[in-house]
This record gives C-alpha cells, sequence and structure tokens, in this order.
C-alpha cells in the first residue's frame, strides 16, 4: 500500500498580491492625480485585485472594482477611477465611460498601460468620452484624464 501525497494550491496571500502593484506606482498615480490620500477609488479592468489591495494599503477610504463584462450594480462617485488590463478597444470604451460616469467634473482617470492602444489612439477615445488628457508618462505607459470642462469644450 502506498500513500499518495496531494497538495492544495493555496491562493496568494492579500500582500503577495498587493506586492505585485508596486508601491511607487500606487504613489505615483495619487501624486500624479494630485488627490488625498484617502481618495474614494474605483480600479475598472480584468486582473483588479492587486490594484485594490494597493489602494487599501495606501490608506485610500474606498476602493471599488469593476469587470467590464459584468453588470454595476451601483455608479457611486470616486476621485480616482483607475483603468487596467483591459483586453479590448470596446472594453477601453466601456471604461472610459464607466470611468467618466463615476468621477463626475472633478475626479480623475488614469489609464495603465494599454497594449492594445498607443497613447494617441487612447485620446481620441478619451474624447468621445468627454474627457481630455491632463497628463502622461510614456515610460510608465500612464495616461491621466479629467472631465472636458466647458471651456474645452468651446475651443
Amino acid at each position: 500500500m502506498s500513500l499518495t501525497l496531494v497538495l492544495e494550491a493555496q491562493p496568494p496571500s492579500p500582500s503577495a498580491l498587493a506586492r505585485r502593484v508596486s508601491v511607487t506606482a500606487v504613489d505615483r498615480v495619487i501624486a500624479v492625480t494630485h488627490l488625498p490620500a484617502r481618495a474614494r477609488a474605483a480600479v475598472i479592468g480584468r486582473h483588479t485585485l492587486p490594484f485594490v489591495i494597493a489602494l487599501m494599503d495606501r490608506g485610500c477610504a474606498c476602493v471599488r472594482s469593476l469587470r467590464p463584462d459584468v453588470a454595476m450594480p451601483d455608479c457611486e462617485a470616486v476621485d480616482l477611477a483607475w483603468i487596467v488590463d483591459v483586453a479590448s478597444e470596446p472594453e477601453l470604451d466601456w471604461a472610459l465611460e464607466a470611468a467618466r460616469r463615476r468621477t463626475g467634473g472633478k475626479g480623475r482617470v488614469v489609464v495603465e498601460g494599454s497594449g492594445c492602444l498607443s497613447c494617441r489612439a487612447i485620446e481620441r477615445r478619451a474624447r468621445t468620452a468627454r474627457l481630455d488628457v491632463i497628463s502622461f508618462d510614456h515610460r510608465a505607459q500612464r495616461v491621466v484624464l479629467a472631465a472636458t470642462t466647458p471651456l474645452a469644450m468651446a475651443a
């Protein structure tokens, strides 16, 4: 008679997940958006858990996770909408619209390194969602957006 040892895979710990998103990246996003440490945030995309945990560790007051293929039960206002890991252009369009609805006129939208589009293409899609580019970081492949102001729309 032989014994077979079966090991069950344990899910990664929250701290291990948070380490996947560097503290520096979260600090840079908070700094570039000029938001307080206790900002309310929504992370939009497919693999959002590491970002959610990192923002919670950073001290954000409330953090929500939204997936492109799942209905949103509410539309609570947030100071920061961080779009990560979108798989296609239609998903990015949906994410930009969802972010615009949640951030209103004062919040910031950050689009994190979208492999499906260039910065110029993101800018064009953002305009469709009534968002303006206010900052970009080519090295980090990050674009910061804000609601289009009435003055900008008149131009």
